[in-house]
């Protein structure tokens, strides 16, 4: 493959991909560096959708910036000034609430050191289409905002809760058994003991 171009398999992201309409929630957008060459800067569009009223702590270096529209409401965020290397990803968060129920889709457009821009503006459904190169149009991420949190859960891919759920049994059931096995430890010392242990009787006289 050329250098610079980008994996289908990795994109811009902002999670959840699903929220509840009214409820104050943490979003994350996630970065990845796809080229070799580091990823310098930002810009996220907020969508009609969402109100956004507070940006989280950045990344070491990088800072994050609000850009308004007329009415005040904050239409987009930039954020600069940092690096996100090769292979590896960084993380940005702010808090927001949906309105409406749908989807809303985040175009962004991420800025490499070479002075490249990589729009992901395209369809969130685009897949591999038009992922062909550095400045070429990569597909949106995308949110779906839903009316109760019965809706959410049922859209919202299986976590590993279940599996979680297992191993928090099998390690309780390993910590009884060594409770078990300590048990029969002291057990077994004391019915081995001796009946009298020497020098417990006193000297003759």
């Amino acid at each position: 493959m050329l250098a610079g171009a980008a994996p289908a398999s990795a994109h811009v992201d902002v999670l959840p991909t699903t929220v509840v309409k009214g409820e104050a929630t943490e979003f994350t957008v996630r970065v990845p560096t796809e080229r070799d060459i580091p990823t310098t800067r930002l810009r996220i569009d907020v969508p009609e959708q969402i109100t956004v009223y507070s940006l989280g702590e950045t990344p070491r270096g990088w800072t994050a910036t609000a850009i308004r529209g007329g009415d005040g409401r904050i239409r987009s965020i930039v954020f600069s000034g940092g690096r996100i290397a090769p292979e590896r990803h960084a993380d940005f968060t702010f808090l927001g609430t949906p309105f409406g129920e749908g989807e809303a889709v985040w175009a962004a457009r991420q800025t490499y050191i070479d002075g490249k821009v990589k729009p992901w503006t395209g369809a969130p459904d685009a897949g591999e289409s038009g992922e062909t190169g550095p400045t070429e149009p990569g597909p949106a991420a995308r949110v779906a905002i839903v009316a109760d949190a019965g809706e959410a859960a049922a859209l919202t891919p299986a976590s590993s809760s279940g599996d979680d759920s297992g191993a928090a049994i099998w390690l309780g059931v390993i910590a009884i058994g060594i409770s078990l096995l300590g048990v029969l430890a002291v057990g077994f010392l004391w019915s081995t003991r001796p009946a009298r242990l020497p020098g417990d009787d006193s000297p003759p006289r």
